[in-house]
């Protein structure tokens, strides 16, 4: 054996007490290695642990257990959740396109988004107003105007006199650049003689929490912001423009997270597919008591909360690529993010974990914010449901 692949790391007391791990880090061969006057046996890439420095108790490739299967199963009427109110009942608020609070705020320039918010909300308003006189170069020749805005990341939603004009993110794959969730958005725009309101609403998707000054990486419209013609190459640059900012939404000014407020709409045509909607219904609590999901199928993009707690954010019209998955995994070797890869084409994640010491048996209330257009009668509760299965599996290194 090259001894070069093969690691032993002890751990020894005063008194004598001893606890070793050893390794064989070739990601090809199986190998018997001679350690504190034993014999053992190390499949590739594997590492077996020794509480006493004489026996082996665990090895990574070596795995003989009682499994445990967990599967979520959709709810029914006959599960204690009546469907049919619970997509009847549903109740709305418009949250508003642009600046629509009383604290809004006026600086010339673009500011970065995570000291200006403050950790007071995931959203910053960046709003301007333009006036177009009709001759402008980019608007000559028939062509539409092209909206170019560059931001730190994490997220965008673009919107031109009210109306959604596009949405981009940042990869975040990135992790050695100080820009690595940092990306450019170029869209269509139509614009008007007259004035026009071009309104961006920048959000953060979470903060890096590791590497070399993260503290430092910031996120939101770093700039430039840029009108430009198709044909003339023509360009107008916004950015050094006096802009308007608003920290948060309309609906977490008027708290509508927690489900108070007499601003819910209540009527049967009730919107799906449109972006900017805050939805609340009313149910009761699923009987027994297995753990219970949330499923958002159905909608797009933004946050939920039961009585007023966030479950998190959901993001189900993020697609995961196809044609990089394969059928079979093999664990040997450096991980790297393109390993073992499953579920392509499908969301990242759809259940989210509702935990029962949040519910009342009655009355229950579920919140949503919807970014960029769902449909919340899609959704449904399931509970997740435990079955076993007494499995080996030694010396595996590939699984279908």
């Amino acid at each position: 054996m090259n001894l070069c692949l093969f690691q032993a790391g002890v751990y020894e007391t005063g008194s004598g007490l001893c606890a070793a791990f050893i390794a064989n880090i070739d990601t090809q061969s199986d190998t018997t290695v001679n350690f504190n006057g034993n014999s053992f046996h190390l499949p590739s890439w594997s590492v077996s642990i020794l509480p006493d420095c004489k026996n082996v108790v665990f090895n990574t490739a070596k795995i003989n257990s009682e499994t445990t299967i967990p599967r979520f199963v959709t709810l029914s009427l006959k599960d204690g959740i009546n469907f049919e109110a619970f997509h009847a009942d549903w109740s709305w608020f418009n949250e508003p396109v642009g600046i629509s609070s009383t604290n809004a705020f006026m600086k010339v320039g673009l500011l970065e988004q995570i000291n200006t918010t403050a950790d007071k909300s995931d959203y910053l308003w960046y709003s301007l107003s333009t006036e177009v006189k009709g001759d402008e170069p980019f608007l000559q020749d028939g062509f539409q105007t092209i909206l170019h805005v560059e931001s730190l990341g994490h997220a965008l939603h673009a919107f031109v006199n009210g109306k959604l004009a596009g949405s981009r993110k940042g990869s975040g794959n990135n992790f050695t650049s100080l820009n690595n969730a940092s990306f450019s958005m170029e869209v269509p725009v139509t614009l008007i003689r007259g004035k026009n309101t071009i309104d961006l609403l920048s959000l953060t998707m979470g903060l890096q929490y590791f590497g070399v000054f993260f503290e430092k990486w910031g996120a939101g419209i770093t700039g430039p912001v840029q009108l430009k013609g198709l044909k003339n190459c023509s360009t107008v640059d916004l950015s050094s423009r006096q802009w308007m900012y608003q920290i948060g939404l309309k609906g977490e000014e008027l708290g509508l997270s927690r489900g108070s407020s007499s601003l819910w709409v209540s009527q049967p045509n009730l919107p799906k597919k449109r972006p900017l909607i805050w939805y609340k219904a009313n149910f009761d609590a699923p009987t027994g008591n297995d753990p219970i999901a949330l499923n958002l199928t159905g909608m797009g993009k933004g946050e939920a909360w039961v009585n007023g707690q966030s479950i998190g954010r959901y993001w189900p019209a993020y697609i995961s690529p196809t044609g990089v998955c394969t059928d079979t995994c093999d664990y040997r070797g450096s991980y790297s993010p393109d390993k073992c890869l499953k579920n392509c084409g499908k969301p990242s994640q759809l259940l989210y974990h509702v935990p029962r010491s949040w519910l009342q048996k009655n009355g229950n209330i579920l919140v949503l914010f919807e970014e960029i257009g769902g449909d919340p009668t899609q959704i449904s509760f399931a509970t997740r449901q435990i079955g076993s299965l007494c499995s080996q599996v030694s010396e595996s290194h590939q699984s279908l």
